[in-house]
């Protein structure tokens, strides 16, 4: 074919292909294919000891004088459960800090953990710190990085520290946090700022499959299905943090008069009862229990703080005058509401448990369909197991949700000492009386009875008066007749 006529560059010839073959089953061949149990070598990394580790050892060195340090190394090394790898060298540089690294033990909470001893410069300083940011937890007040800083450099200034000791910047915080837990939390909605717990509410709903059998059961074999009951109604329910007042269960059902109830409305039986098609909160239904409500607690001159969810039915237009009407955040609801933490669960069992009873009512009178229940029926059902969720539930689902301030100071068996009180009221009305000074005392006269944070509040209470003698002999004389008492 002419050149001229060639549209592309022609395919080159392949070579011969290289077809020498390899003898199958040769001892090379086999060897590389074999397989082996051999590990890959572990590099060797350093790691070291906790101060916990430390202790441990120096236990075992204790309880074994006899024994050498290469005998020790070799033993911890060996252990089958909690092998611990150091050498010789470590271990005898380790031995000459005993005394240091034992007096660090006792130095914060998470000391035994930590694997380099953690120095502080000024230990009065850090005890008053701590004992400020857990007084104000318990005052249910919000602190951060600056107004810790702050509070340590006027510390630093009332226990006249030197310069040279002071701590500067922000590289401390994050330490001072991690020995003590010290976390950022965010905080929801707004609890604490109501300060009586009988004032503080939480509203909810929930379905209720008020006609449904159980759907599990106990039989010598397996049973065939029934249809199941659909039928369901809404349940309001409304509680204070210390469970003292339970609100009236607000139900919202199908049907405007049920036949069960003769026509009549409900309201002249003593419920709060209405009605919808989807059997369902909306926003004029809350809007106008919320009025009820206000109007009631202003009727008894009072205020309270009502937490609910996010729920759209909830963002109601009208404004209440005595009632402080708080939501939480978004998509936070099932970890900080108390009527989702169990409070919903128990009222639920407690009727199952009367659904039942009832059951077994009907099949000793010979009745057929022993889960058949009307509306009237079910409703007192419900009322009743509402009033039988017992008041210490509901204060321990609200304690499970952490949305509260913590509780004043608690009463010890060292609380009803007398001269550990007179040691506290020197120290408030005596100004040249120091922090760490008033704690020697108490660790003196108490002995090993003494707990650091069975004293933390009132200590605190002194040292938030600064140096107003009056306030704090005030503060520490409420708190002993509390505690004492």
């Amino acid at each position: 074919m002419p050149a001229e006529l060639l549209t592309h560059k022609p395919w080159p010839k392949p070579a011969p292909y290289n077809q020498k073959q390899q003898q199958a089953g040769s001892d090379s061949t086999i060897r590389q294919n074999a397989a082996t149990s051999a590990k890959p070598i572990k590099s060797k990394q350093h790691t070291n000891l906790t101060l916990h580790d430390w202790l441990t050892i120096f236990e075992f060195i204790d309880s074994h004088p006899n024994v050498s340090q290469d005998r020790a190394v070799e033993h911890f090394k060996t252990l089958q459960t909690g092998a611990l790898e150091f050498t010789q060298s470590t271990l005898s540089w380790k031995l000459k800090e005993r005394p240091e690294l034992e007096k660090c033990a006792q130095s914060h909470p998470n000391a035994l953990s930590g694997k380099c001893p953690r120095v502080v410069t000024s230990p009065e300083v850090e005890k008053a710190l701590i004992m400020w940011v857990r007084s104000m937890e318990e005052k249910g007040e919000t602190i951060n990085g600056p107004m810790l800083r702050e509070k340590r450099k006027r510390f630093e200034d009332e226990f006249n520290i030197p310069e040279e000791r002071r701590l500067t910047g922000d590289g401390w915080i994050s330490p001072f946090c991690k020995a003590y837990h010290i976390k950022e939390y965010w905080r929801h909605g707004k609890a604490a700022s109501v300060d009586i717990e009988a004032d503080r509410f939480n509203f909810d709903e929930t379905s209720l499959f008020a006609f449904a059998p159980p759907d599990r059961g106990l039989a010598t074999r397996q049973m065939s299905g029934k249809k199941k009951e659909k039928f369901q109604i809404t349940l309001g329910l409304a509680v204070n943090a210390d469970g003292s007042k339970k609100l009236p269960l607000f139900y919202i059902g199908w049907s405007k008069k049920p036949k069960c109830f003769n026509n009549k409305s409900l309201q002249s039986f003593g419920y709060y009862y209405h009605n919808n098609k989807k059997a369902w909160m909306t926003v004029e239904l809350f809007e106008e229990w919320v009025k009820i409500l206000d109007l009631k607690i202003s009727a008894q001159r009072h205020f309270i703080c009502l937490l609910v969810d996010n729920f759209p039915g909830h963002l109601i237009s009208y404004n209440p005058h005595h009632i402080q009407l708080e939501f939480f955040e978004p998509k936070m609801t099932s970890f900080v509401q108390p009527l989702d933490a169990g409070i919903i669960w128990c009222f639920k069992a407690l009727y199952h448990q009367a659904f039942c009873r009832h059951a077994i009512d009907l099949d000793k009178a010979g009745q057929r369909e022993i889960y058949k229940i009307n509306l009237c029926e079910a409703m007192l059902m419900a009322k009743e197991a509402w009033d039988a969720v017992k008041p210490q539930t509901i204060q321990h689902c609200w304690e499970h949700t952490k949305i509260q301030a913590a509780k004043a100071l608690s009463s010890h068996p060292t609380h009803a000492n007398p001269c550990a009180w007179g040691i506290l009221r020197d120290f408030a009305a005596n100004n040249s009386i120091s922090l760490p000074i008033a704690e020697t005392q108490l660790q003196q006269l108490l002995g090993r009875s003494y707990v650091d944070e069975h004293w933390q509040t009132v200590l605190m209470a002194v040292m938030n008066a600064e140096g107003d003698a009056v306030q704090a002999m005030a503060v520490v004389n409420k708190l002993a007749t509390a505690a004492t008492h």
